[in-house]
């Protein structure tokens, strides 16, 4: 059965998120599709910088998405053993999915700032989503439960996927529509890039 990771940060010294209303909406779109149903969601929250190998290696997702803040210099932010911001290197993010991301196809950052960590790990991963400044919660969640209803749901590419999540947000009236960003490894064609297949 194939994966979705789904990491989430949220640090007692940073702004509270809605990161399990998110995970909940997604996780009810896809229980209403019958594609939806036969992919397993895993959910890991307050990670640490040194809990990433063991989730990668256990779940061995097809696709990780991870839930939390980003730093302004583009670093994603995990969580210290005393649940603080701890900014992790985007070089080593990049080079930890080069080794144990082998079956990862697609990485969604939806956090802030996270756009020039996802055009990294696009070197290693065949396409990235990023988010080019900061961005409300709102916004997140209309964009993720847009996005994996379509991938993962009715197992559309990834570039129609992309599209949609972003065109939720404008039919939500929220005016960053603009904010994501796809990126692609060289070579890759989003558009023929489907992770899901229909079971029927």
């Amino acid at each position: 059965m194939d994966t979705i990771l789904f990491l989430g940060a949220n640090p007692q010294d940073t702004t509270r998120l809605a990161l399990d209303r998110e995970v909940r909406e997604v996780t009810e779109c896809l229980l209403a599709t019958e594609l939806g149903r036969s992919i397993r969601i895993a959910k890991e929250w307050a990670v640490r910088p040194r809990d990433l190998h063991g989730h990668l290696m256990r779940h061995q997702p097809v696709v990780v998405h991870f839930s939390g803040h980003g730093s302004s210099a583009g670093q994603i932010i995990l969580e210290d053993d005393r649940g603080m911001a701890a900014p992790i290197s985007k070089d080593a993010l990049a080079t930890l999915l080069g080794i144990l991301g082998k079956k990862v196809r697609c990485v969604v950052l939806n956090a802030c700032y996270s756009a020039d960590q996802a055009s990294l790990l696009a070197k290693r991963v065949d396409c990235v989503v990023g988010m080019s400044t900061a961005v409300k919660d709102a916004v997140a969640i209309a964009f993720s439960t847009s996005f994996y209803q379509a991938l993962a749901g009715f197992g559309q590419s990834v570039q129609v996927a992309f599209e949609l999540g972003c065109n939720q947000i404008d039919l939500s009236s929220l005016s960053q529509a603009d904010v994501p960003r796809l990126l692609r490894r060289d070579g890759v064609n989003p558009e023929d890039v489907r992770l899901f297949t229909d079971v029927r």
